[in-house]
C-alpha cells in the first residue's frame, strides 16, 4: 500500500541480481475535476513537489489555463496559455509570449488533371 515502504528508490529485480532504480510517486495535494452540462469545466492538481496545472474552458470555447514545476536549481517554471477563435493558442512561457504558428498557403498541381489542390502546411514563426 501507499503507507508501506522498502526502499521506493532501489528494488531488485527477481529474475536477476540486477539493482533497479525507481522513483517515489509524488503526493496530490489537491484536486478539481468539474464538468458542467454547458461544455464549460475546470480541472487541475497541486503536488507535493511544487508541479501543478489549472485549466478552465468556458462555454463559449475560450479556454486558459497554466502549469508549473521547480525546477532541478529550485526556480519556478511556468507556462500560462489561453485559446479562442481569434487567436488560436498563445502561450506564455516564463513570461515571455510567443508568437502562435503561421499558416503559409501552398498551391500542390496534381499532374494527371487539370485541377490544382489548395492545401495549408503549419510553420511556427519563432520571431
Amino acid at each position: 500500500g501507499q503507507n508501506s515502504r522498502i526502499d521506493p528508490r532501489f528494488v531488485q529485480n527477481i529474475f536477476s541480481n540486477e539493482i533497479l532504480q525507481t522513483t517515489t510517486p509524488v503526493p496530490i495535494l489537491k484536486y478539481i475535476n468539474q464538468h458542467n452540462n454547458d461544455g464549460s469545466y475546470t480541472y487541475g492538481y497541486q503536488s507535493a513537489d511544487g508541479s501543478y496545472k489549472l485549466e478552465t474552458r468556458l462555454a463559449t470555447g475560450e479556454v486558459s489555463g497554466k502549469y508549473g514545476y521547480i525546477d532541478s536549481e529550485g526556480n519556478l517554471k511556468e507556462t500560462v496559455y489561453g485559446a479562442d477563435e481569434e487567436h488560436g493558442f498563445v502561450p506564455v512561457l516564463d513570461g515571455v509570449q510567443l508568437s502562435a504558428p503561421s499558416v503559409e498557403k501552398t498551391v500542390n498541381f496534381d499532374v494527371t488533371s487539370s485541377n490544382s489542390i489548395v492545401s495549408s502546411s503549419r510553420s511556427v514563426d519563432s520571431s
